[in-house]
């Protein structure tokens, strides 16, 4: 039997076919949605963009801010060092010119030194208060007590029991008697009744003690040289004085010249500049007030303030005791003496015997 041929249809497409077709579709469209889902807002790109470049520019604004500061701290270190060398500077010419001054006037006491020789040698008769020993003879002081109207100044402050610090705050705890036999302040006394041994008969005399502060000695506010009797309660009362305290060298002569405020001739006998009294600057008084010590620029500074408040004009002498821990001292008496006309005495260890 002859078989008969199926008839095939020009198209032809299987159920496969078409799943695969849909399958394809449907990946289509979710590719097309995951590209654009991918797609990033310009907007938001140029806003992050901007946050990061702002705070980028504070960070840098921050550092320079810190560079600066950095750099105004060097300049001004700098700045303070180079005004402290010139201030060094300065002060190291000022103290060869007060040297050089100095030794000016050592080489005129040197050719003097005949002169004051034969001075020395000069009794005084008439003199009411005397003094053991032969120190006069034995040193060229230089010191001429001199004038009508005679102040003599005491300083009884704590420091005139010594030369040493650590030894003056031990003396502190002494009994007054036994402060008063101290070694320096025996020297003290002694170089009081010096000078009132050499006041010139014509003369009267205002004797003030002061450390924090002043008080007259004697029966009177002014003695005439010539009245013994005045004069040897003086003394005994420079016998009974006390050392203790500060120095207010301002006090001491505010009581001197209302006592006698014709003063025409002081003499004061000290160990060191002042270290208490008015004139200091903020400074000095928050550091003084604080640790209970004043530096030496800042007794410097005090010195400077007593003299300026002082109107009326005198000599002014000065005898300087030693003392450990001033190094101006000195070179502020010479100017200050040497203004007035009057006399700066460094005496020699031992004097007056």
């Amino acid at each position: 039997m002859k078989l008969r041929r199926r008839s095939s249809d020009g198209f032809n497409m299987s159920f496969i076919d078409v799943m695969a077709c849909g399958l394809g579709a449907v990946i289509l469209i979710f590719i097309l949605l995951d590209f654009y889902a991918a797609r990033i807002d310009p907007s938001d790109e140029l806003a992050r963009l901007e946050a990061e470049l702002s705070a980028a520019s504070a960070a840098e604004q921050e550092i320079d801010d810190v560079i600066s500061s950095i750099i105004n701290d060097i300049q001004l270190t700098q700045t303070e060092q180079q005004l402290s060398e010139r201030a060094q500077q300065e002060q190291l010419q000022q103290q060869q010119i007060l040297l050089q001054a100095v030794s000016e006037q050592i080489a005129a006491i040197a050719e003097l030194q005949e002169e004051l020789s034969a001075l020395a040698q000069i009794e005084t008769p008439d003199s009411t208060i005397e003094l053991a020993g032969a120190g006069e003879e034995n040193y060229i002081t230089g010191m001429l007590v001199e004038g009508r109207q005679i102040g003599i100044l005491l300083d009884r402050s704590a420091s005139m029991m010594d030369e040493n610090l650590l030894a003056i705050l031990r003396s502190l705890a002494l009994t007054p008697a036994q402060r008063q036999q101290r070694p320096k302040w025996q020297r003290t006394a002694r170089t009081a009744k010096w000078l009132l041994a050499r006041v010139p008969e014509a003369a009267n005399v205002t004797v003030v003690a002061f450390s924090e502060a002043a008080e007259v000695l004697g029966q009177n506010r002014i003695n005439a040289a010539q009245d013994g009797n005045a004069m040897q309660a003086i003394a005994r009362d420079i016998e009974r004085v006390t050392p203790d305290g500060g120095t207010n060298l301002q006090a001491g002569m505010d009581k001197l010249l209302q006592a006698n405020p014709n003063i025409t001739d002081v003499y004061l006998i000290t160990d060191g500049l002042p270290t208490l009294g008015d004139g200091l600057n903020l400074r000095c008084r928050a550091v003084a007030t604080r640790s209970r010590t004043i530096s030496s620029d800042c007794r410097q500074q005090l010195t400077v303030a007593t003299i300026s408040r002082i109107s009326q004009r005198f000599r002014m002498n000065v005898i300087l005791l030693p003392l450990e821990g001033d190094p101006y001292a000195p070179s502020i008496y010479w100017e200050w003496t040497n203004a007035t006309q009057g006399r700066l005495l460094v005496p020699a260890e031992g004097w007056p015997q």
